[in-house]
């Protein structure tokens, strides 16, 4: 006898794979939250710029690293098609494309490094963002071909993998982070530039275990034809660009747009800047697993359509908006009960007459936090099922027409209404909104449900 919790992509299944890339998500929301911790006990101009510099790097390579991770859909299609053989040729095309894209990411730094300037964020901030930003660029190699890497795993539901490997690099990240930020035990004393280091140490380290990992995977058997697949394959490369570029582009363009909302506000004062870092700190700490149980839906998605069972694959996108539904109303409900208590890791070692105004505006901001969060955990999951069936021209399309606009409209109301942080963030809520009517509604329409990215004679 089966029920909604023992049935075939209930709840016992979803929770399964969700576990291991909650936990895993939840180690890097801890990462980004020491980070910038740390960074704020060294210095509040240090812990802002990482953000507004950090948010302009995974801009950088937010449509590489999303044609890299894309390889997650191809994979599970293929395992659930029974072509298992194609996944080695498939990771590989993401892999060798990571490592293309660092020499493009480098010629472009003069241009990207002009942002700071533009949005006029002072003398002070400007040298520190150029130093951070400057920094992560030697991991993005790393940070794009570890996601194809990763899409090993994750496609074929080894979620625990991605887990202990996620929390191991997080944890040597948090170690680097002391030595390198404070200079402890002999390290050099490195500020900013030790945060991103010990960032891009990590994210190297990550990569190799991952590549180490499918090696071994794949050595007595040759399930995967990993070694025989290491070869460029065009054919297969244009297929991933052709599915992958869509799905790169519309992160690309929603990366954009919140960074541009995020130096927008860099640019009302340092209080609502600090207190805005602080806020989405916050956000880290529930978005990133919240991504998490994308992936899982993601990957089921795709290995249900690749076995020709749609019926499935609603089952386990409805069963993790149940869970993430959950999984956001409890941070919603602590965002809004207790601000003080999650503020005071920030506010340990910053003088209380600074902190103070930063305090009152955050505990305002997380007010708005409760609501964007709950929006955002439900548009991640119907989402992340359009992205598992290849439906990515779809999200590409709606996310160009409505990331631009939020950004637009905090910069008109501040420009010409004289409006400010409050006006700036009940924008960025409407807008995440306004992301969850569109893809609940395409969802909805079960239009995606007869899309594949695999070859047709290999589930038809």
């Amino acid at each position: 006898m089966t029920n909604w919790w023992t049935r075939p992509c209930g709840g016992s299944d979803v929770l399964k794979q969700a576990v291991p890339i909650i936990i895993s998500g939840g180690s890097i929301s801890l990462m980004n939250f020491t980070d910038r911790m740390f960074l704020m006990w060294y210095d509040a101009d240090a812990m802002t710029a990482s953000m507004q510099a950090g948010m302009l790097f995974w801009s950088s390579i937010a449509v590489p690293a999303h044609i890299a991770s894309f390889v997650t859909t191809f994979v599970a299609q293929y395992n659930g098609s029974g072509n298992e053989r194609r996944i080695g040729s498939i990771v590989w095309q993401g892999i060798w494309f990571g490592f293309v894209m660092m020499p493009v990411l480098f010629l472009l730094y003069p241009l990207l490094n002009m942002s700071f300037a533009l949005f006029d964020h002072g003398e002070t901030l400007i040298p520190l963002e150029e130093t951070y930003f400057y920094w992560m660029l030697w991991g993005s190699t790393a940070a794009i071909s570890g996601e194809a890497a990763a899409s090993f795993f994750r496609g074929r539901g080894k979620m625990q993998v991605e887990m202990y490997n996620n929390v191991f690099c997080v944890a040597l990240n948090i170690v680097l982070d002391a030595l390198l930020i404070f200079g402890m035990f002999g390290f050099p004393q490195w500020g900013i530039a030790g945060a991103a280091a010990a960032t891009v140490i990590a994210q190297w380290v990550r990569f190799l275990i991952y590549v180490t990992l499918i090696y071994f995977a794949d050595k007595g058997a040759n399930e995967f034809n990993i070694l025989g697949g290491i070869k460029p394959d065009f054919r297969l490369i244009c297929r991933l660009l052709y599915f992958g570029v869509p799905a790169g582009f519309y992160t690309f363009v929603d990366t954009i747009a919140f960074t541009v909302f995020v130096m927008i506000i860099g640019g009302l004062g340092e209080v609502e800047r600090n207190a805005t870092t602080i806020a989405f700190t916050m956000n880290s700490l529930t978005f990133i697993p919240l991504s998490g149980i994308g992936i899982v839906v993601t990957s089921m998605v795709g290995n249900q359509l690749g076995n020709n069972r749609p019926d499935l694959a609603r089952r386990a996108t409805m069963t993790a908006a149940v869970f993430g539904v959950i999984y956001s109303g409890f941070f919603a409900v602590l965002f809004f009960a207790v601000p003080d208590f999650l503020l005071s890791g920030f506010a340990a070692f910053s003088p209380p007459a600074d902190f103070a105004a930063v305090h009152d505006l955050c505990v305002i901001l997380m007010l708005f936090l409760a609501l964007y969060l709950c929006f955002d955990s439900v548009s991640i999951i119907f989402c992340s099922a359009l992205r598992g069936a290849g439906d990515t021209y779809f999200i590409a399309l709606m996310v160009s027409m409505l990331a631009p606009l939020y950004p637009a409209a905090c910069y008109i109301g501040i420009r010409y209404f004289g409006l400010g942080i409050l006006w700036s963030w009940s924008v960025i809520t409407a807008a995440v909104f306004v992301y969850l009517l569109a893809f609940s509604l395409r969802y909805r329409s079960k239009t995606w449900e007869s899309k594949r990215v695999i070859e047709r004679e290999l589930y038809a």
